[in-house]
């Protein structure tokens, strides 16, 4: 036995090269330089934001960790979404790597079991799906998740698994699987080793350039025994492969300094062997399990002697089924007979592995689990839902629809008011959701399916937004129809194709593939295989309009998955068109582009084809190809080559029918490769692009790129849309579900002039008299709303000191208010603190800003308040907010000290579904609200003053305790005052729901009044005004009574207490 270790041994090379954490000898992917010289510094754009609509259901992650310490605290990495974390137990999660990370796909994540505070992270992960994201390297974090820091192993590209030394959270191994994309591979692979928190590391177990590590087991009992897992697996564009002569199972005995090779240890399977897992049981380290692909005999193993001997304890293919994609296991910490597999289902055995019944999940297809070393009940698991929390072994979990994190692949839209956003998630459904709502917010009540499944493109019907057409790998591909919710499918050849290559199918259907309707004419549908096909009559039949539009090499048809378990999806489906589209302006004019690198456009309507692919490109998949919205002859496409691992960006245009093409990246970074290309149909020469790690955009036509980043966090962007009518950018992503960019007007108008000006109001854009706050909090589970209200933009070339004031109009030319940049509109001045520091360049929502820069200001459509009452205030159904504008054309001016530096009219616009509300409605509506406001303004101001009194005769009556005559009077007059009081205001209330104990008085009843008549839009109905007459007859009277007492026999009280002061203003 020791003479078979020592020359398994001697066959493992041990490389001594250090790799330095900072050093790189090329870019590393997502760390590119910024745009050298942008056409426009980012100051002009610091305020606008996207803001994330949903949906709140979570994407898939394959990376988890917790701390014994902490029962309530876990942390989630997404393959796209970065890591997120929760403190309650999973009820609500929270991103904390937006501001450091520069890639989004987290491949492992460990929290180190000696200090709760340190967690390492790593990028990129080795579940090697199609839709796979690479990483850049290594990030830690000192204290618990609040800040990262990059250490290094940037060209790792795809990291497995991460341990630290049970007592010395400086000391890290990881395993890095190096480049999966294309057939070289690199030398940054393996078992790295930090001894100093990965300051530096070490390459102490490598194979060759073809061969990672994917999976890292510590004995807890004693570090210095580790078992690492090398697989050779890679992926390229038309197939998947796993296993091969450099996987294997490796032991060290000295803390991974040397390995020893036991992939050939009695009773482990022969033959070659594909990807493993492996675990030690912390209960008794001589038992270690692994999980092993392997074409003769995979399965369960267990040793009982610390991996020297092995033997084959389940053979049971619920539990090694698509290996590549699973392969995972994980000992009890407690108990040594109890372990868990992980696959599309989980799995738990109590008897050493013999038997395993299935845990439910809120989710399938399980990654990753964690489970606290001191309560095998308490664990937290990964699946292609997120991360999900249990407290009793799994008979209860978390939910997962508590993250935007989606993996989104493609995004359409429709026209309907709000317009409705559709997207396909990954291992779930298809959905359509509301860009906005009039509530607090996008939840799960906004969204619902439609049709096709995971992958699909959706298409909705631009005459019935109840009917959509969707697919889904395979050639699935259905109508929808959500009212009667009737599913029809209408496949262009329904011959199910799961699990067969693609060499010998009549039809290639990607696993994503097109689906169009025409702009032209509704009732045309079309969609792609290798063929363009068209439906007249809603896929109930199809023409087939195009010959084969891809290379057709039938050497890259075959079946994927390697040499040991075969895997064929539809994903590795190559030579497909992969993009589809019809000019928006000439009927007829089409674009097909392939996954092989191959365009075509028909200019007739798909009579004929011509191959305009550019001169010199190389096989690439022909991402998105947008045809210009200005020029039937222009554009764009965009490319990648990331399977090929080749991460350039590749942006195409032509401007004369693909006759020449031009390339047009300069700006994006070379290793951020490109996803999509979308054309602004509202400005001739502005661009956007969406790469792997954010968004672009290019101000003439390609010729120059700038990041318009902002707020997005990074993450790949998959596809993008931009919405005509609304102005909106909208953006699909790898993990992060969808976002909207609104204030697409500022990039419309942006120019040259403007920049270098000293100061520029910016058009407003078109005010909709609906929507919902736009809330945003971390933590919460509903998307964003845009701003309710109008939007101002302006710019400022320096900081301002002067005042500045944004000064509102109604259509009648009357002010309605304005707002300042030194004080707030209660009058409250804005001054600096002499007593603390203060956030720097935060400004209060109604002061206007004055910094250098594109700056905001919202205006939420609302008159000046009414007065409020002095002390406690307690309103039931009403408030002493102002009336609402109603439809019309205002203006904003824009002052600077004496002068009016910018003038704009602005349309603010009913709700367009409200088709039966007219203006004369609107109008009424708004003059009885603002009558019933302006009466309860004025009791309030009397009720103010009545307390003002009051307080004034008190004060006379101490100075005078001698003076009995006046002392009586006083006290009648005090005594009929506080009457009055007592019918304008229920003086009894201290708190909310006192009211239900004592009455509401009359300014009560005025504002609820008030809010009856402000609910919807409508003219106000007959009992409504009535209800008014009575209300203000009634505070005349008490008005009436109280004049009385101040101008009746206490008038010389009344002069001498506080002069003529008294006096109502009605």
């Amino acid at each position: 036995m020791k003479a078979r270790k020592q020359l398994f041994s001697a066959i493992v090379c041990v490389i001594v090269s250090i790799f330095m954490a900072d050093i790189a000898s090329a870019q590393i992917f997502g760390h590119g330089g910024e745009t050298s010289s942008p056409a426009y510094e980012k100051k002009l754009f610091k305020d606008l934001n996207y803001r994330n609509i949903g949906p709140y259901r979570g994407g898939r992650s394959v990376a988890v960790s917790g701390h014994e310490t902490q029962p309530y605290t876990f942390y989630t990495g997404f393959t796209g979404g970065g890591v997120f974390k929760t403190t309650d137990g999973g009820s609500s999660w929270i991103n904390i790597s937006d501001d450091y990370f520069k890639t989004g796909s987290v491949g492992a994540i460990t929290v180190a079991p000696s200090d709760p505070n340190v967690i390492y992270v790593g990028m990129g992960e080795t579940d090697i799906r199609g839709n796979m994201s690479a990483g850049d390297g290594m990030y830690k974090s000192t204290d618990a998740g609040k800040t990262w820091k990059h250490i290094g192993l940037g060209e790792s590209q795809f990291i497995g698994d991460i341990e630290v030394h049970p007592s010395n959270d400086d000391i890290v191994w990881v395993a890095a699987m190096g480049q999966i994309f294309g057939e070289e591979g690199n030398e940054e692979r393996g078992v790295f080793k930090s001894i100093n928190g990965g300051k530096t590391w070490k390459k102490v177990l490598f194979r060759n350039n073809k061969t990672g590590a994917v999976d890292i087991a510590v004995d807890p009992n004693n570090p210095r025994i580790l078992f690492a897992a090398l697989w050779e697996a890679y992926r390229n564009p038309w197939e998947m492969s796993s296993g091969g002569e450099g996987s294997g199972l490796f032991r060290s005995k000295d803390g991974g300094e040397t390995w020893e090779e036991i992939s050939k240890f009695p009773g482990l399977p022969k033959g070659l062997l594909g990807k493993i897992g492996v675990a030690v049981s912390p209960a008794n380290s001589n038992r270690v399990w692994a999980i092993i692909e392997n074409q003769n005999g995979g399965g369960l193993f267990r040793s009982e002697n610390g991996g020297d001997t092995w033997r084959r304890i389940s053979a049971d293919r619920n539990l090694r089924q698509r290996a590549w994609y699973y392969s995972k296991v994980i000992a009890d910490p407690k108990n040594e007979n109890g372990v868990y597999v992980l696959n599309v289902g989980f799995w738990k055995s109590t008897d050493g592995g013999s038997k395993f019944s299935r845990i439910g999940t809120p989710h399938g297809d399980h990654h990753d689990l964690w489970i606290d070393p001191n309560d095998s009940q308490r664990m937290i698991i990964a699946d292609d839902g997120g991360g999900q929390v249990t407290y009793n072994g799994g008979e209860g979990w978390s939910s997962y629809y508590t993250s935007a994190t989606a993996q989104i692949y493609q995004v359409t839209t429709d026209n309907q008011f709000p317009y409705m956003v559709y997207g396909a998630q990954q291992d779930n459904s298809t959905f359509a959701i509301k860009n906005r709502t009039n509530g607090f917010g996008i939840d799960e009540s906004d969204w619902w399916p439609v049709a096709g499944g995971e992958s699909g493109y959706i298409a909705p019907d631009p005459e019935d937004p109840n009917v959509t057409f969707g697919g889904s790998y395979g050639g699935y591909l259905n109508k929808y129809d959500k009212e009667l919710g009737l599913s029809d499918r209408v496949d262009v050849w329904p011959d199910n194709p799961m699990g067969a290559g693609a060499e010998n199918l009549k039809y290639r259907f990607q696993w994503t593939f097109p689906i169009i309707i025409s702009p032209h004419n509704p009732d045309v549908l079309y969609t792609t295989s290798q063929h363009v096909h068209r439906s007249t009559d809603e896929g109930m039949s199809w023409e087939t309009i195009s010959g084969d539009l891809t290379r057709n090499d039938k050497e890259k048809q075959k079946e994927s998955g390697g040499p040991i378990t075969k895997d064929d999806t539809s994903v590795e489906y190559y030579n497909t068109i992969f993009t589809f589209v019809e000019s928006p302006i000439q009927e007829g004019t089409l674009w097909a582009g392939s996954d092989d690198g191959l365009i075509h456009i028909s200019r007739d309507n798909g009579e004929t084809w011509e191959n305009v692919t550019p001169k010199g490109l190389p096989e690439t998949m022909i991402s998105i190809i947008d045809a210009s919205h200005h020029d039937a002859g222009t554009a764009y496409f965009a490319a990648t080559r990331y399977k090929f691992n080749d991460f350039a960006p590749m942006i195409y245009k032509t401007t004369n029918y693909g006759k020449s093409w031009t390339k047009i990246t300069k700006g994006i970074p070379a290793m951020d490769f490109t996803r999509v290309v979308r054309e602004d149909p509202n400005k001739k020469g502005l661009l956007y692009a969406g790469t792997e790690t954010g968004v672009y955009v290019s101000f003439d036509a390609g010729e120059n790129w700038q990041d318009m980043q902002l707020n997005l966090p990074a993450v790949p962007v998959t596809d993008m849309a931009v919405h005509k009518r609304d102005k909106d950018l909208i953006v699909a992503t790898q993990g992060r579900s969808f976002w909207i960019l609104d204030d697409l007007p500022v990039l419309h108008q942006m120019s040259d002039r403007i920049a270098k000006a000293e100061n520029h109001l910016f058009q407003p854009e078109k005010t909709y008299l609906f929507g919902g706050p736009s809330f945003s909090r971390p933590g919460s589970t509903v998307g964003q709303n845009p701003e309710r209200g109008a939007v101002f933009f302006y710019t400022l070339k320096d900081e301002v000191e002067e005042e500045i004031k944004l000064e509102i109009i109604d259509p009648s030319g009357n002010k309605i208010r304005d707002y300042s940049s030194i004080k707030d509109d209660n009058d409250r001045p804005v001054r600096e603190s002499s007593t603390f520091y203060e956030e720097e360049n935060r400004t209060r929502s109604s002061v206007v800003a004055n910094q250098p820069g594109l700056n905001k200001f919202v205006w939420g459509l609302d008159y000046p308040d009414v007065t409020r009452i002095d002390g406690t205030q307690i309103l039931w159904a009403g408030n002493t907010s102002g009336p609402s504008a109603i439809p019309g054309t205002y203006t904003v001016k824009m002052h600077i000290g004496d002068d009016v530096v910018g003038e704009r009219t602005f349309e603010v616009v009913k709700d367009p579904r409200l088709e039966n509300v007219t203006q004369q409605d609107f109008v009424a509506q708004f003059e009885l609200v603002k009558t019933i406001k302006a009466k309860l303004d004025t009791t309030h101001k009397t009720i103010n003053r009545i307390r003002e009194v009051r307080k004034e005769i008190n004060e006379m009556m101490a100075e005078a305790k001698d003076n009995e005559e006046l002392q009586e009077k006083a006290k009648t007059m005090l005594e009929a005052m506080s009457e009055i009081e007592n019918e304008l205001i229920q003086t009894k209330a201290e708190a909310t729901q006192d009211v239900l104990n004592f009455e509401i008085k009359l300014n009560n009843k005025l504002a609820a009044l008030a809010s009856t008549v402000a609910t919807g839009y409508g003219r106000p109905t007959k009992q409504q005004y009535e209800v008014y007459e009575d209300l203000a007859e009634k505070v005349d009277v008490q008005f009436k009574r109280l004049q009385a007492v101040w101008d009746g026999e206490y008038d010389n009280i009344i002069q001498e207490f506080e002069g003529a002061s008294g006096r109502i203003q009605n």
